[in-house]
């Protein structure tokens, strides 16, 4: 199967969906974006367990007073619908032994709060002030070639060249000329997580770039960094085009040295399919490494055009990644006297020794960490969210890399337990009580950050910011391949304000020569909300007939789509049940052009007001088929273990085993706190063996008085010859998965809510 379009961009990050946006409202091209992932956003995505949701890449975006350009650009390409909360005042906090000290959004007042600390050092710092905005300012230098003709940009990489001993040296290096006191020197390098690379080995460019950005003081998305990605999408589908995720490019296409279309594998059917897709313009927001290693030819004609380039971005090897603590709270931040403010929490001053930060954390001492709490900062006070980064090594998890995500096995959960009980534990230091009001925590790694964004050993910053890199001619939004252009932090700079503009540059010279001055008028005209009369075959049209309480909490919904469902039993659809809102659900039952799902009100978020409010008759829009998960097909025993709405996925998988006259493997164990949340009844003709487990009161004649968890704990198996399904509360599942992969299981199959 092959299409034709205008423009494809190749991941929908805010790089990708900046220049998808620009190339749709200022060129006037259908474009289309293709997410490997399936939700869109890249690294302004958000995850949600039970109600509750984090990002996963925004922490805080520095220069969005009204009329800068970084905020003009946003309203632009938002259409003037992604509103921003202005952090507290004092929006970060370093902390170190001895030392806890709060940064004000006031330059002067920063610099005078400083100087009260460290008087020996006021002239040091008062030139340091001056010398953080010299070398931002040649950073943006060097930073808008991308937006310059070829020979204009060369003339100013020359000046650059001239005027840039101070901006290429290391950051250490500067600091150490300075300052005497290494206490100061580590205060001021404390925000270095947020360029990724620890003050030895980057570039004082970069530094001045992060410290310049928030001088000013910090915003954060209203409602969520997912917002971002919802209001840019609607311009882009507003003027024909479409993100269309769960898409995996594989290969870009060339022909007499210019781009012409992409190779993709569509996984969001009942099986994976490989599409051609064309178009005369190309732009990779899946980062350098990525296009010239893995999508484009390394030999022949494109392989020789993009060598110097290739050659050049392994000579930038490096950086770091991250493992981060997602945790839920119990109540709000504010008890502790959290107003929504960032600290940095060190236990030393030594920010550049990775390789014994690598083994605190691995050990459970981490000894520098980055923790926020996004639902303060968010403005949603529904739920009550932290994240705690902690910085590492990008090749630490190297060991657990081929095995397969979500079952990676019991050396490496329990690493995981380790290394977040050790964040946690720090981050209790700065903020007493942290621990005794945490609900549910869950730790992502590098393998995951690779997983879904396919940063290479999860080094999600792309090419590191050193000294190298800014010495060398810019990567920019330009390729050696007619019609093929980058995009995102690679194309322009580090962070989420930086990426954008790395999109910005990716369609201004992707539109030739007049495509600078398109963006500039059109940021003066002003944003214009998008219509949503058009709207993409990936999203269809749905018509809620029929809404029944299964349960006082669950109800089961259908809907009536324009065209028959075609789906693999296990498989998710997204539904909006807000503006901007959008909620997974798993499909419980197809029937035609109807489609059935089980939906909790019990979190009390979007997706809760949302079944409680809608009406048959009254339409939304459904995105499907969605995800992998399934049954794998095999001889084994199945175990599926589900509480609440996890039955939904199931009900179809039971369907096809009984078609398949394979019904008699499978068993059910359904968690529910009383008989009157038991919603199995409901679905007796279908269900393998089943035992109900019920926590709170006595259970039926075949039921089990307790927990699904502990039902698991007394599970007698075979770990070769048993398969298990694991779908409901995030809580229960990473339980089940702890208390089976303990008793060898070797098979685990997760769906977290």
């Amino acid at each position: 199967m092959e299409e034709n379009w205008d423009a494809i961009v190749i991941g929908s990050g805010i790089g990708g969906l900046s220049a998808a946006g620009l190339l749709a409202a200022v060129g006037g091209k259908r474009v289309l974006v293709l997410e490997k992932h399936s939700e869109p956003g890249g690294l302004t995505h958000v995850f949600r367990r039970d109600g509750a949701s984090w990002d996963v890449g925004v922490h805080y975006v520095g220069e969005l007073e009204e009329g800068s350009m970084i905020r003009s650009c946003f309203d632009f390409l938002s259409g003037g619908q992604l509103h921003w909360n202005r952090m507290t005042d004092e929006f970060e906090r370093f902390i170190y032994p001895g030392l806890s000290f709060s940064v004000p959004s006031d330059p002067h007042k920063y610099l005078e709060r400083l100087i009260e600390r460290f008087p020996d050092e006021a002239k040091a710092l008062r030139q340091y002030f001056r010398d953080i905005r010299s070398a931002q300012r040649w950073s943006v230098l060097g930073f808008a070639q991308g937006f310059m003709p070829p020979f204009l940009g060369f003339m100013v990489r020359q000046y650059q060249k001239l005027t840039g001993s101070m901006a290429t040296q290391t950051t250490a290096s500067y600091l150490n000329r300075h300052f005497r006191s290494p206490l100061l020197r580590a205060l001021l390098a404390s925000q270095w997580g947020d360029y990724g690379v620890p003050p030895s080995q980057s570039a004082f460019a970069i530094h001045a770039q992060i410290v310049g950005h928030y001088l000013h003081g910090a915003w954060f998305p209203e409602g969520g960094s997912s917002r971002i990605a919802r209001t840019f999408e609607r311009g882009i589908e507003s003027r024909g085009g479409t993100v269309r995720v769960c898409q995996e490019v594989t290969s870009i296409l060339t022909r007499d040295g210019a781009a012409t279309g992409v190779k993709v594998i569509d996984r969001r059917g009942t099986e994976p399919r490989e599409l051609t897709v064309h178009a005369p313009v190309i732009i990779s927001n899946a980062g350098a490494w990525n296009t010239y290693e893995r999508l484009l030819p390394t030999e022949g004609e494109i392989g020789d055009r993009t060598q110097a380039m290739r050659t050049l971005i392994k000579q930038l090897d490096g950086g770091v990644s991250c493992v981060t603590l997602y945790i839920r709270l119990k109540a709000s931040a504010a008890a502790l006297g959290v107003k929504g403010e960032n600290y940095w929490i060190n236990t030393t001053t030594d920010h550049d020794d990775l390789a014994q930060q690598n083994a605190d954390m691995f050990d459970g001492h981490p000894s520098h960490i980055y923790l926020s709490f996004p639902s303060a900062k968010s403005g949603d006070e529904r739920f009550h969210t932290a994240e705690i980064v902690g910085f590492l090594g990008d090749q630490a998890f190297a060991r657990w890399k081929e095995r397969p995500k979500g079952n990676r096995g019991k050396d490496y959960s329990d690493l995981k337990d380790r290394i977040g009980k050790g964040l946690l534990d720090l981050a209790e230091t700065a903020l007493p009580g942290l621990s005794a009001m945490v609900a549910y925590m869950e730790l992502a790694t590098p393998l995951t950050m690779e997983h879904y964004t396919s940063h290479p050993r999860g080094r999600f910053y792309g090419i590191p910011a050193t000294p190298a890199r800014y010495k060398a001619a810019p990567l920019g939004p330009r390729t050696p391949i007619r019609g093929l252009f980058l995009s995102g932090s690679d194309a322009g700079c580090l962070g989420i304000a930086g990426a954008m503009m790395g999109g910005v540059g990716a369609a201004t010279q992707a539109l030739g020569s007049r495509g600078f001055p398109l963006f500039q008028a059109a940021l003066r005209s002003g944003a214009t909300a998008p219509s949503r009369s058009n709207l993409p075959l990936e999203k269809r049209r749905a018509v809620l007939i029929s809404k029944k309480a299964l349960t006082p909490s669950i109800w089961s919904l259908q809907f009536r789509l324009e065209q028959p469902v075609d789906f693999v039993p296990g498989q998710f659809a997204r539904i909006r049940v807000g503006e901007w809102e959008w909620r997974d659900y798993s499909i419980a039952a197809v029937d035609g052009c109807g489609v059935t799902f089980l939906i909790s009100n019990r979190t009390g978020g979007h997706g809760s007001a949302f079944v409680d409010s809608v009406r048959p008759g009254e339409q939304t829009e459904i995105e499907l088929p969605l995800g992998s998960y399934a049954l794998v097909r095999n001889t084994h025993r199945k175990v599926f273990i589900a509480t609440g709405t996890g039955l939904a996925p199931y009900l179809p998988m039971f369907q096809q085993l009984k078609r398949e006259g394979a019904a008699g493997s499978a068993e059910l164990y359904f968690g529910c706190r009383t008989q009157a949340e038991d919603i199995t009844a409901n679905f007796a003709d279908c269900l393998p063996m089943t035992t109900c487990c019920i926590s709170r009161e006595e259970p039926g004649a075949s039921g089990f008085k307790g927990r699904v968890t502990e039902a698991a704990a007394l599970l007698q198996f075979d770990p070769q010859t048993t398969d298990f399904y694991l779908c409901g509360s995030a809580a229960m599942v990473a339980d089940c998965q702890s208390i089976l992969e303990r008793a060898g299981a070797i098979h685990l199959h997760l769906e977290a809510y």
